[in-house]
């Protein structure tokens, strides 16, 4: 996801990844079939696993067809099985996404039929093979998708409300806060409650998949169930779900924190985060505390004065939140100038299709810059 490659380059190192690379909303490594696993159960970053089978250059459909055809498909999967393309372009010697996934399909589809009369079916659906084709020009990389649907579908998000955060960004978002996992977090305006099950997870060390969960890479050929269930139990193991601070969670919407305890209940994590009914002016002071949130802006969320709106929000964390940090996601470049803060940090996200900023505000009793004077004054007595 675009803007989180470096952390997620810091995760596959954590997991062992070896010669790692960040690319354009990616990350490439090598390892073996034990990290393939860890990286599709542990990664909180990433949407897919991809296995890297093939790059070549073409100067047309007919070199694509060849090249494809080329590749021994029976070492990865047989007639039994199903199979689906997925394919993205970005060339100008091929312009439809769709006609690369044809042409592959057939490439694939006749293989099968020379060496044994018949071919497999497609399930463009649930497939037993997912083919990943990357067009980049006339460079063709071809990959295997050990993940099947996107890694950020955890499977405790059934509820949700209006613009809800992907679980992969809002993981990203807690990642790169730094936030120490010691100290109190809290969401003033959680939503679904997508960032308090994240930041849980990531304090507790505990897994963002299931293991359970139907992995296309549990379908192939050489799949070790005995190495994935060696890969479950260190992962859990290691889990330490007593270590979780203080994670509370408030809205004003009641039906925001139906859902949120709905998400929360259904992730295992009702008894590490709190919920209330509260508006964010109107919440009590605190001290020491981590903010992570996500405001609503007009791009996705109609509010009859964001630039007032997003001021108010300003306002109340110089008044509530001395010696704390904030970090505010959003889409809205004008209005977060409103909030009379200067950041002192700035992240570039995308959150859906709109481009957005992370923004970190310390937040100091009085001014910065009186903070520091005040510091000068102790120093010198």
């Amino acid at each position: 996801m675009e803007g989180l490659e470096p952390v997620l380059a810091t995760e596959l190192e954590t997991l062992g990844g070896d010669e790692i690379e960040i690319l354009n909303r990616a990350v490439a490594c090598t390892g073996n079939k034990m990290l393939l696993y860890k990286a599709n159960y542990q990664l909180r970053t990433a949407l897919k696993v991809l296995v890297f089978l093939k790059e070549f250059t073409v100067r047309n459909e007919h070199d694509l067809y060849n090249e494809v055809k080329k590749i021994n498909w029976s070492e990865y999967f047989s007639l039994e099985n199903t199979f689906a393309i997925d394919a993205v372009v970005n060339s100008t010697i091929f312009n439809h996404a769709n006609f690369i996934a044809l042409k592959t399909k057939d490439a694939i589809a006749d293989y099968f039929r020379e060496i044994s009369g018949a071919r497999p079916n497609v399930d463009s659906k649930d497939p037993d093979m997912k083919i990943n084709v990357h067009i980049r020009e006339n460079i063709v990389t071809l990959s295997l998708d050990s993940s099947g649907s996107s890694l950020h579908l955890r499977g405790y998000r059934r509820q949700q409300v209006d613009a809800p955060l992907n679980e992969v960004l809002a993981a990203g978002m807690v990642l790169l806060s730094e936030w120490n996992a010691t100290t109190p977090l809290i969401d003033p305006m959680c939503g679904s409650g997508t960032i308090l099950c994240e930041a849980a997870r990531i304090a507790g060390n505990i897994p963002p998949q299931d293991s359970e969960r139907e992995f296309t890479f549990k379908r192939w050929n050489n799949f070790d169930e005995e190495l994935w269930d060696q890969v479950c139990r260190n992962a859990m193991d290691e889990a330490t779900p007593e270590s979780i601070p203080e994670i509370r969670g408030y809205d004003i919407s009641p039906r925001a924190l139906e859902v949120s305890r709905a998400n929360i209940e259904l992730a295992g994590l009702s008894d590490y985060i709190q919920l209330g009914h509260e508006d964010f002016f109107y919440q009590d002071s605190y001290e020491n505390i981590t903010l992570i949130f996500n405001p609503p802006y007009d791009e996705r969320m109609k509010e009859k004065d964001i630039l007032t709106f997003y001021k108010d929000i300003g306002d109340k964390l110089k008044r509530s939140f001395t010696n704390c940090t904030a970090w505010i996601l959003s889409g809205h470049h004008e209005a977060i100038k409103n909030l009379g803060l200067r950041p002192s940090a700035r992240k570039k996200l995308l959150n859906g299709s709109i481009p957005s900023v992370f923004y970190k505000y310390v937040l100091y009793q009085g001014s910065k810059k009186q903070k520091w004077q005040n510091l000068s004054n102790d120093d010198s007595k």
